[in-house]
């Protein structure tokens, strides 16, 4: 049976971006950073995503802990920037209402002029943190199984790579995409199109890319280095530079491999460092491109080289995607589209695919609603689904 894809008008809906927003992306784990970014209490990460912001802070314990990014008072904005350090408590800037680094309102000027304040009702609203291994993520609402639930399939293997230890390499890298943020990861997460689109990954890897998709929204893909020399400059000399990290297996060694979670998360895990690949919803059919790369420290002339090398040959991959995804989005409006068709080589975009589907149902119209209508009709579709649940077990 030939899978059909999801329809193109979904990629370029305002109402139906609206719906993503709440049931979607205030409802995943989202990838704040690496705690290696906030080593000491008062340090802090800002994570901003469709009108909200989270603050992410090293506490005087040293955990790690989230915030709204947003003073309980008048909503003024607390902290800016990617990151930095707000010393021993936060200081609103716009009337001096003053939190700790547990977040509890601490200190009010001119306390007396409000009638029985009570500051332990008002401090800074807490969001939901996890660090699994060294990564910090958060998440706005919602509930569901933990980022290490998710992960528990390739945990060990990730394990090896010692994440945890890592430091950054190179400064955050954000970028703009003229595409929705849907067809920018469908086409992170499929290898069909190497071949055609990326000459220097099908250098690299030939025939041994493989895929696998696991329960909750995770998947992985990637394979083993070809030994042949490479025809390009950059390839040939990172094959051949590339030195031995005696703490991996020996297929981990020599393999670049990719690992991905639902919505809009993958990692790029190779030999000689890691960096995440996270996609961010602007607008329908924009999106912004955020990564940073990590690794242990490693002070080897040839492991320098490698690095370097490795981050040379995925820059003309980046570029090469980027055109990739953006003339995808050209066509999703045409009339000579509607909706399209998966091979087995794209079961990961099925995956996710499957997964927008269920939590947004309408995305299975062949057209969308009537405008002003869209919240409707899915809030329809979701009590029919409800209740089909609810019919099935009282019949068990």
């Amino acid at each position: 049976m030939v899978w059909t894809t999801l329809p193109g008008w979904i990629y370029r809906n305002e109402e139906f971006f609206a719906l993503e927003r709440e049931a979607i992306f205030m409802r995943s784990w989202q990838l704040a950073g690496h705690q290696s970014e906030i080593p000491a209490p008062g340090d802090y990460l800002r994570f901003d995503l469709l009108g909200e912001s989270a603050i992410l802070l090293r506490d005087r314990e040293g955990g790690i802990r989230a915030f709204y990014n947003v003073c309980r008072h008048r909503a003024f904005r607390l902290l800016d920037g990617h990151a930095g350090h707000c010393g021993r408590a936060i200081r609103c800037r716009y009337h001096g209402f003053l939190y700790d680094l547990s977040g509890s309102l601490v200190a009010v000027p001119a306390e007396e002029a409000f009638d029985e304040l009570d500051k332990s009702l008002h401090g800074l609203r807490p969001i939901e943190v996890e660090v699994f291994m060294g990564l910090v993520f958060i998440r706005f609402g919602g509930e569901g199984p933990s980022v290490a639930e998710h992960f528990a399939p390739y945990r060990d293997a990730l394990a090896r790579y010692r994440i945890a230890e890592m430091k950054p390499l190179g400064d955050v890298v954000t970028a703009p995409i003229q595409a929705d943020w849907k067809v920018a990861v469908e086409n992170n997460i499929e290898a069909y199109h190497v071949a055609p689109a990326h000459p220097g990954l099908q250098r690299l890897y030939g025939t041994t890319y493989r895929l696998e998709t696991q329960p909750l929204g995770v998947s992985h893909g990637g394979g083993t280095l070809r030994e042949e020399p490479s025809p390009n400059w950059s390839e040939r000399h990172y094959l051949k530079i590339l030195p031995p990290v005696p703490h991996l297996e020996d297929w981990q060694s020599r393999g670049w491999y990719y690992y991905a979670i639902f919505p809009n998360l993958s990692f790029d895990i190779y030999p000689d460092q890691i960096d995440y690949f996270q996609i961010l919803p602007v607008a329908p059919g924009v999106a912004r491109f955020r990564s940073r790369a990590f690794a242990l420290p490693d002070e080897r002339r040839e492991m320098r080289l490698a690095r370097y090398l490795n981050q040379r040959i995925n820059r003309i991959v980046g570029r090469e995607d980027v055109h990739l995804v953006e003339g995808v989005q050209a066509g999703l409006g045409s009339r000579g589209y509607g909706s399209g068709i998966l091979s087995g080589k794209e079961a990961r975009v099925r995956q996710m695919q499957q997964l927008v589907l269920e939590a947004i149902p309408v995305a299975g119209d062949a057209a969308p609603p009537p405008p002003g209508q869209m919240a409707v009709r899915n809030r329809a579709l979701l009590e029919a689904k409800a209740t089909g649940a609810l019919s099935r077990q009282a019949a068990r």
